[in-house]
C-alpha cells in the first residue's frame, strides 16, 4: 500500500512577507503553500455567537497536529497538519503585525471592516478552559479567538448561519514528514533542478527525504 502523503506546514520567522496572513468568516471551516486556506466539514468546530447583544462570535483559528486534506494539481490526496509550537508562533505573529482587524469572507480577494479580534489566546487546560465552558471540545493548544463583529451585513450573515467558522490563510514553509518513493523521487528531482539552492541546501533536502522513506 502506497504511503500517504504528510506534510508539516510551519511560520519561517525570518521570512517577514509569509506566514498566516487572516482569518476568514466561512460558511464551512476546517481546521485545511504555498498559498493556503482552509475550508470543510468538521461541525464541532464551528464558532458560536457567544454575545448576540454584543455581536461577539468564539471559536477554534487553529488546531494543532490535525491532518487536513489536500489535493495537488493532479488531483491527488496528501495531508497537511500545524504542530503546537506553529499554532503559538501563528497566534504571536497574527498579533504583532497588527492583522486584528483584518478579515474577508469565504476567503475573497477583498477585505471586511468592522469585524475585530477582541480575544485570543491558546488553550493550555481544555477542561477548564473558557473554550470548554463555550461548548467546544479541542484539544491542548488549541488557538482560539473571539470576533466582534460590527459589520452589518456580516453580522446578518452570522446570524442567519451563512457564516459558521473561521478559515486561516497564509503562505506556510513546509517539512516532508512521510511520502510515497513515486512522490520522493519526483520531489527529489525538482531539488535537484531547483537553481536556487545551494549544493549544501540541496544535499540536506534530499536526505531529509530519503531518510523518511
Amino acid at each position: 500500500m502506497e504511503k500517504k502523503i504528510l506534510i508539516e506546514l510551519f511560520i519561517d520567522e525570518e521570512d517577514k512577507e509569509n506566514g498566516l496572513d487572516i482569518i476568514s468568516f466561512v460558511s464551512a471551516p476546517a481546521i485545511e503553500k504555498d498559498f493556503m486556506h482552509f475550508n470543510s466539514e468538521v461541525d464541532k468546530f464551528k464558532f458560536k455567537s457567544t454575545d448576540e447583544e454584543k455581536r461577539i462570535v468564539t471559536g477554534p483559528a487553529m488546531i494543532p497536529n490535525q491532518e487536513i486534506i489536500r489535493l495537488d494539481a493532479e488531483g491527488k490526496p496528501y495531508f497537511v497538519f500545524f504542530t503546537e509550537e506553529t499554532v503559538e508562533k501563528a497566534q504571536e505573529v497574527f498579533a504583532k503585525y497588527g492583522k486584528t482587524k483584518t478579515t474577508n469572507f469565504e476567503h475573497e480577494d477583498s477585505t471586511l471592516e468592522g469585524a475585530t479580534v477582541i480575544e485570543s489566546w491558546i488553550v493550555k487546560d481544555p477542561k477548564n478552559d473558557k473554550s470548554n465552558a463555550l461548548g467546544f471540545d479541542v484539544p491542548v493548544n488549541t488557538w482560539m479567538v473571539s470576533y466582534k463583529v460590527d459589520n452589518d451585513e456580516l453580522w446578518e450573515k452570522v446570524k442567519k448561519g451563512e457564516v459558521n467558522g473561521f478559515s486561516i490563510e497564509g503562505v506556510f514553509s513546509k517539512n516532508i514528514v512521510k511520502m510515497s518513493e513515486e512522490n520522493a523521487l519526483e520531489t527529489i528531482e525538482q531539488i535537484v533542478n531547483n537553481k536556487d539552492l545551494t549544493d549544501s541546501e540541496m544535499y540536506d533536502k534530499i536526505n531529509t527525504i530519503v531518510s523518511d522513506l
